[in-house]
């Protein structure tokens, strides 16, 4: 279940005795607002009516109609305009200029009356502008002014995405953070986010005029987003809203399911006690009280459930979780729902790490270390891709479509749910392993007409009834890919010779490494050598309704060329929903005996680590059915950086080989020991106490 960080220090207010809003901040949210808004953070955003485009001078949009009734501090308001430098007034008739995008604390004099700030951005790029698009049904509609792309004073070699939105029926008014990116340095902003009333009240979100971003990545959905609420009125004492249960869940028959809920305290006043109950419409509410809390105001709890829920049938549980606090001022947000599904069987899951990569980018060598880090730590439950740009591998529709997912090289796109940097694989594997994979994919091969003409026939066995528009796409990856001339040559920007840092994977320590690495010294793994049925997938390939337990079948085939080694080819099939984009699981299957650099795969050794966890000393046995020449170990943290390197020499077949290994010095968290040798390489993860 997604987390929402309590942030303690949450509202930075201009008070007056006046005041008619308070703050509720919902930082790294991992959703939108009420979660009607699933479209994807784009330029020019599909579906979405344009305000005003790239602009180098400051202007008001036209007055524009909100499309319901709405009040703002109190007062029926029916128009808009938007500035290209962040501001929406409902003051339509200010004689105020747009501001400049040299932003200030509020209240200031260069901003209208009536106003909604992201002060501090400015639309002079050439994808910047302000797009609109009402989300939901009455009477519990968002009405949304995105600022897309747009660029920022403080950072040129910088972009972000931020909105405005306003709802009905509540009048509550959101400022979302939603993506940003930059091509030179992490992104550091400085906004003044918050509501201007006139020239002495105003209400700002806590850092401004200062304002950060909470978004560390391009991710174009709403996963890493994070959004500020201003609600009208005064904070009441007691209010506990039931924040979440469980996610949406698929679960083996005969289970029982923990059942969880995580509440907020919206009041003043802290929670030191209060009851949760659920009920799955058919027995009687479980009850629980808790007790021994003191959640502050805005601060979280999460709970669960001594009694767990059985899931006894194939069918739906729509399973309905509340709290209940003293004077309560609001019932209304007192519950949630978790939705529960018993299903016959849980599809194997497999996540999809597509690395958008070239020759030509010295950083993507990070790329290449992460893609074969998590490719040994989850060999079978990992399909890696490697989609390559502007060089002597790249298969031009999959590189334009993947292109349009990132904001720029490296990257890494998890199951077109999530992009981000490569590093991100493992705790972007950790986040998405648990998705349901709604089918099982099995792969069997024909080769029949010809040695080198593959038929791959898939059979798709849906553990859930399944309507709507889904589809298959292959594509045919290869390891060991070699070539000779320039544009074979990998840019290298950690060697000693540029920027001269750290990164050691694959056998390779980049740092010692030229800056370019020569094409004789260059083997690419994991490339894609083509597509069949579209990346998006081949319309028709599946019909539009599938029964749970049925079998559904699709053939692809492929005529390999005569420069493909087809010892290290491999046909990887994506289940594909074409209405979000999303990858919902995947097979990876190898024509012949896999070719993998993996020792331990290709059974060369037998590796102990032990203990683990570990406290001070690791003891590391080495079982060998080969030797090894050049071999090394070393100690790695999470994010590649080498911490510890041992060389080991030449090493016999046939004996065992221990080494003592010194974590003494390591902190407390995650590691890997990694075996390089000329003949392969494997990794395994070890825990510091």
């Amino acid at each position: 279940m997604k987390k929402v960080l309590l942030l303690l220090c949450c509202v930075s207010l201009t008070f007056f005795a006046d005041a008619q809003y308070w703050q509720i901040p919902n930082v790294n949210a991992g959703q939108n607002p009420r979660d009607l808004n699933n479209d994807l953070e784009q330029p020019a955003p599909a579906g979405w009516t344009a305000l005003s485009t790239t602009t180098a001078t400051p202007t008001w949009s036209a007055a524009t109609t909100i499309p319901f009734p709405f009040q703002f501090n109190g007062t029926a308001v029916t128009q808009f305009m938007a500035s290209t430098t962040g501001i929406v007034t409902f003051d339509v008739g200010t004689t105020v200029p747009a501001p400049a995008s040299a932003n200030a604390a509020l209240p200031s004099a260069l901003i209208p009356d009536n106003s909604v700030c992201i002060w501090g951005i400015q639309g002079t790029g050439t994808n910047d502008g302000v797009y609109t698009k009402t989300f939901g049904t009455a009477p519990n509609r968002q009405f949304w002014i995105q600022y897309s792309s747009y660029s920022l004073a403080s950072n040129a070699a910088a972009w972000c995405y931020w909105s405005v939105v306003l709802e009905e029926g509540s009048n509550d008014i959101h400022i979302v953070d939603h993506r940003s990116a930059s091509n030179a340095s992490a992104v550091t902003l400085a906004l003044t986010a918050g509501i201007q009333i006139d020239a002495n009240t105003a209400y700002s979100v806590a850092g401004s005029p200062a304002l950060n971003t909470s978004s560390t990545t391009s991710n174009p959905n709403a996963s890493d987003n994070s959004f500020y609420t201003f609600v009208a009125g005064v904070q009441p004492a007691s209010d506990l809203k039931a924040e979440r249960s469980n996610a949406i869940d698929y679960v083996a028959t005969g289970s029982n399911v923990p059942i969880e809920l995580e509440v907020r305290n919206l009041g003043s006043a802290p929670v030191t006690s209060y009851v949760i109950k659920y009920q799955d419409g058919t027995n009687m509410p479980v009850s629980q009280t808790v007790t021994g809390v003191n959640i502050p105001s805005l601060g979280y709890d999460t709970q669960t459930f001594t009694t767990q829920l059985n899931i006894s049938s194939i069918s739906t549980y729509n399973v309905k979780v509340w709290a209940e606090v003293a004077n309560d001022a609001q019932v209304s947000n007192d519950s949630t729902v978790a939705q529960l599904f018993g299903v016959g069987f849980v599809p194997k899951r497999v996540v999809t790490m597509e690395e958008p990569t070239g020759t030509w980018c010295g950083w993507c060598t990070r790329g290449i270390v992460y893609m074969d880090s998590i490719h040994l730590a989850q060999p079978n439950d990992v399909a890696v891709i490697a989609v390559h740009n502007g060089d002597p591998m790249v298969v031009t529709a999959y590189d334009s479509y993947i292109g349009g997912l990132i904001g720029g090289y490296p990257a890494l796109v998890v199951d077109r749910k999530f992009s981000g940097d490569p590093s991100d694989a493992f705790t972007a594997y950790d986040q998405y392993k648990g998705d349901f994979g709604m089918a099982d994919i099995i792969q069997t091969h024909d080769q029949s007409n010809a040695p080198n003409s593959f038929t791959v026939n898939i059979d798709v066995k849906p553990a859930v009834n399944i309507s709507g528009d889904y589809r298959l796409a292959m594509v045919v990856t290869e390891h060991d890919v070699t070539g000779t001339g320039s544009g074979w040559d990998q840019r290298n920007y950690y060697s000693s010779q540029t920027n001269n840092r750290p990164l050691v994977g694959g056998g390779v320590d980049y740092q010692a490494a030229p800056d370019p690495i020569p094409a004789d010294q260059m083997a690419y793994d994991f490339v894609a050598r083509a597509v069949l049925g579209t990346p998006q997938g081949e319309a028709g390939s599946l019909p539009s309704t599938m029964t749970a337990g049925q079998t559904y079948s699709h053939s692809f085939t492929y005529n390999k060329p005569s420069d493909m080694n087809g010892s290290k080819m491999n046909f990887t099939v994506l289940l594909i929903d074409a209405q979000t984009g999303n990858i919902m699981n995947a097979s990876v299957d190898g024509v012949y005996p896999t070719g993998s650099k993996d020792l331990v795969k290709n059974n060369s050794l037998e590796i102990t680590a032990y203990p683990n966890p570990v406290q001070n000393k690791m003891a590391l046995d080495l079982n060998l059915n080969i030797d090894l020449h050049d071999a090394s170990y070393s100690i790695s943290d999470l994010s590649g950086r080498v911490l510890q390197k041992v060389e080991m020499g030449t090493l016999a077949k046939g004996l065992l080989h221990t080494y003592k290994v010194d974590a003494s010095h390591l902190s407390a968290g995650s590691y890997f020991v990694t075996i390089n040798s000329a003949e392969g390489d494997y990794s395994t993860q070890f825990i510091k106490k």
